[in-house]
């Protein structure tokens, strides 16, 4: 079985920069950008989820 990384990885750094910033660690100050930032990373937190991380052979 191979993985496809790059949709795994996507996933993982969207979840992660919503998960930092619920505790309150904001990586990028300006509020707009910041809410732009989350919303992408919402979307690639969903597609994460639903997306086949395994390649066909």
């Amino acid at each position: 079985m191979k993985m496809n990384y790059f949709t795994l990885t996507l996933g993982l750094l969207g979840a992660a920069k919503l998960i930092l910033n619920a505790y309150g660690l904001d990586i990028i100050h300006d509020d707009d950008m910041n809410a732009i930032a989350n919303g992408v990373a919402a979307l690639l937190s969903v597609i994460g989820v639903y997306t086949n991380h395994q390649k066909s052979v």
